[in-house]
C-alpha cells in the first residue's frame, strides 16, 4: 500500500532545494500499532495542499491495518521549478 504526500515549498528566499531531515514514522521502522499520523521534516519550509507553510508537516492517517506502506512525497521549489521527490516505507506487523 501506498501513501503518497505531495509539498511544495513556501515562497521565500531559497538557496536550494527542499531535503527531507526526518520522517515519524521513521524509514524501515516496525511498529506494533498503526502510526495516527505521518510527520515529514523539512530543512526549510513547505507547504501542502492548503496548510499553512512550515518546516514540518504532519499528515493525519486512516486506521491502517497491518502490513507494509510505502511513502511518495513530493516537494516543487518555486523558485526554479525544480521537484524533489523521495520514498521511504514503514511496517506494521500487528496489535
Amino acid at each position: 500500500m501506498a501513501v503518497t504526500v505531495a509539498a511544495g515549498i513556501a515562497a521565500g528566499p531559497a538557496f536550494g532545494h527542499a531535503k527531507l531531515l526526518g520522517t515519524l514514522p521513521p524509514a524501515d521502522a516496525q511498529l506494533q500499532a498503526a502510526p495516527k499520523s505521518l510527520i515529514l521534516t523539512f530543512n526549510e519550509n513547505v507547504r501542502l495542499a492548503v496548510l499553512p507553510a512550515a518546516p514540518q508537516v504532519s499528515v493525519a492517517l486512516p486506521l491502517l491495518t497491518p502490513g507494509e506502506y510505502q511513502v511518495q512525497w513530493s516537494a516543487l521549489s518555486p523558485d526554479d521549478g525544480h521537484v524533489t521527490k523521495g520514498t521511504f516505507s514503514f511496517v506494521i506487523v500487528g496489535y
